[in-house]
């Protein structure tokens, strides 16, 4: 019996603390966009990916132009309810261009999961912000592009700059379309985007 309460006060204690990070994530009328992370991403299927520089050097670049190129449609501030929105992209720009794309494209599984919560608190704490911004953070941590089931996989991910301590993690399907490659997986973003806006939304 002590046994059995130990356990519920532990549990309840557990979801009190992650209530209480999200809730940050949740009340925060100010964030920080950082972008589309790609630097963990992996692509199926080599014949749909087939040159690693144009990703890297191009396509990282102006998919995570599109928040700028086409604000309507990109509205971070909308899909996540936020007064204000301050964008800082600099740095997942420089992590972007300096990954090793090449190793990340194959044919894996469409069953393949690469992360959880566990890793996506991993890839946070690997950042080095800069020093000029606080408070919290959005980034979307790009898990897959997959040509032959035509989904992309993004980790919406809030957290607190400073402490790069994981607020909140969502794993979204971005469901891509549209012609030519960079509009294409462009589209899967604003997919989640919607989804996100969806399901999230009236918790905030």
């Amino acid at each position: 019996m002590k046994k059995l309460l130990l356990v519920a006060i532990s549990l309840i204690l557990f979801n009190g603390t992650n209530y209480s990070q999200s809730n940050k994530a949740y009340c925060a009328q100010e964030i920080t966009w950082l972008g589309l992370d790609y630097s963990v991403a992996y692509f199926t299927d080599e014949k749909a990916f087939p040159d690693p520089n144009t990703l890297k050097n191009k396509l990282f670049f102006e998919w995570n132009e599109f928040v700028f190129t086409e604000q309507k449609k990109f509205d971070i501030g909308r899909t996540f309810n936020k007064t204000y929105v301050i964008y800082s992209t600099s740095y997942i720009n420089s992590r972007n261009k300096n990954t090793d794309v090449s190793s990340h494209i194959g044919n894996f599984g469409y069953y393949q999961r690469h992360f959880n919560n566990d890793s996506i608190q991993e890839i946070i704490s690997s950042y080095s912000l800069p020093d000029n911004i606080s408070g919290v953070g959005l980034v979307f941590i790009v898990e897959s592009l997959n040509k032959p089931e035509r989904e992309a996989v993004y980790w919406i991910t809030f957290f607190d700059i400073k402490t790069k301590e994981v607020l909140l993690t969502e794993r979204f399907i971005g469901k891509p379309f549209g012609g030519g490659t960079r509009n294409y997986w462009a589209n899967s973003f604003y997919s989640a985007l919607i989804k996100a806006e969806r399901e999230m939304r009236f918790i905030f």
